[in-house]
């Protein structure tokens, strides 16, 4: 069996496409690309044009990319929190508690999963050059961008600074921060409609053109072979993409 290598300080605010990535990405961007153009100016050396756009919205998918990563990484620490109240609330130590929620993840995720690396790497630093858990913990917090975790770990420092109860103020904040995650969840679980519709609402221009292509042919000539016809298409296509950014931006709910 192949031994799974532990991965160093990973930057949660960065992402690299790997070979396969990266072919999918054009490939599909491209087609997508392609396929606008060819709706809305009905020109084959138009629509390869568009097929250029890929390049910049390459950084827009990469940002998507961050925030899928970050949002994995979030759900994953939830589950972490749970074994890790249970753990201190036992009488454990925090490294004895990351090295048992390590073990108890093994259930949920496999050795590849973000959360499970993070915890091979402490497990190897508490082991070999005895770094403390409070360093490793912060470090992982602001390495990972995430508010929750960072929040934990912040109170965690405080409690080691302060001498102050860990197991009950761990017990305190693992359990305000799962009740956070649990509204987060239920919020969005809320607004996905909302996303579907705006995702329904931003492709009907395109399906209304496709449309009218099909059942009268010829009908929307003026706009496809003259400049002002050129310049509305042009226009429509920039209020749809800015109408989808502006709805998208309504639907979005921070707790």
């Amino acid at each position: 069996m192949k031994k799974i290598e532990v991965y160093e300080n990973i930057n949660y605010d960065n992402y690299q496409l790997d070979g396969l990535q990266r072919k999918k990405y054009y490939l599909l961007a491209g087609t997508g690309l392609f396929f606008i153009g060819y709706v809305f100016y009905a020109n084959v050396i138009i629509s390869i044009c568009m097929i250029l756009f890929a390049l910049p919205l390459k950084k827009v998918y990469i940002k998507f990319k961050i925030k899928q990563q970050k949002e994995l990484l979030r759900q994953q620490f939830r589950d972490l929190l749970y074994s890790l109240a249970s753990s201190v609330a036992a009488g454990r130590q925090m490294s004895e508690a990351l090295a048992e929620g390590n073990s108890n993840l093994s259930f949920m995720y496999d050795e590849t999963a973000p959360i499970r690396q993070e915890l091979r790497y402490m497990e190897k630093c508490i082991k070999e050059s005895r770094t403390a858990d409070e360093i490793l913990l912060k470090d992982f917090a602001y390495r990972s961008g995430v508010e929750e975790i960072i929040n934990f770990a912040d109170v965690y420092s405080t409690c080691r600074t302060t001498g102050a109860n860990v197991a009950e103020m761990i017990s305190k904040a693992a359990s305000v921060i799962m009740d956070k995650m649990t509204i987060d969840r239920e919020i969005k679980s809320i607004i996905a409609q909302k996303k579907l519709e705006t995702k329904i609402i931003s492709a009907m221009p395109i399906v209304v053109i496709i449309f009218l292509n099909f059942v009268s042919p010829g009908y929307l000539n003026s706009l496809y072979d003259t400049v002002l016809g050129r310049i509305i298409m042009t226009a429509s296509l920039t209020v749809m993409v800015i109408s989808y950014y502006i709805m998208n931006k309504m639907v979005e709910v921070k707790v």
